[in-house]
């Protein structure tokens, strides 16, 4: 395989990245400047050296506190939400919005549709490990702020069963309300839309 095909192979693997998109970013990169091109590498060696995982919610972070991301590790953060999201994107488009104060954890993904053991796909045991802990801690709502999408929904539903196993009577588990549309997701959402959905959640 050649180096612009090559190229090609690997845009096609980012997020929302079709075949005519993937080939225009080869073809750009083919006659950039050398300038362009080491800043470009450098900036993706300098991403897999300092960007790290939270150790608390799984968000990718360049600032690492104690294992923590500088949200979790904020002591004017409301540890009494935790908002639980599908992706880094999401959180960011929360943090920006500035309509939530409280603490985050990125599932990784959502429950696929045809596979069974969806724990095996994103980070439930974790969640309710971090849950089970916080509840000590002063931690009283879990809000499952998931994309208005079949996935979202089906990942709601299964998540608000785990959470029921852990507590019914001190832990209220409450989801996004009116605000997001049918098949939105939360990355593309501006801040009047999350604000309506975190206001009306139930």
């Amino acid at each position: 395989m050649d180096t612009l095909k090559k190229l090609q192979e690997l845009f096609k693997r980012f997020p929302g990245i079709g075949e005519r998109q993937a080939m225009r970013f080869a073809y750009f990169l083919a006659t950039a400047d050398r300038g362009y091109i080491d800043t470009l590498t450098e900036t993706i060696e300098a991403l897999k050296m300092n960007v790290k995982r939270c150790g608390r919610c799984f968000a990718l972070s360049e600032k690492i506190v104690n294992g923590m991301c500088i949200v979790c590790a904020d002591p004017k953060t409301n540890k009494e939400q935790l908002l639980v999201i599908e992706k880094d994107a999401d959180r960011e488009r929360f943090i920006k919005s500035r309509t939530y104060n409280g603490t985050y954890f990125v599932l990784g993904g959502l429950a696929p549709a045809i596979e069974k053991d969806f724990a095996s796909h994103i980070r439930t045991r974790e969640l309710l490990t971090l849950i089970s802990k916080e509840m000590n801690q002063g931690l009283s709502e879990v809000i499952l702020a998931l994309s208005a999408t079949p996935d979202g929904e089906r990942t709601n539903a299964l998540l608000k069963v785990e959470l029921g196993k852990i507590s019914e009577d001190t832990l209220k588990v409450s989801i996004l309300g009116k605000g997001l549309s049918t098949g939105t997701e939360i990355e593309y959402s501006d801040a009047d839309t999350l604000l309506n959905a975190l206001q009306s959640r139930r």
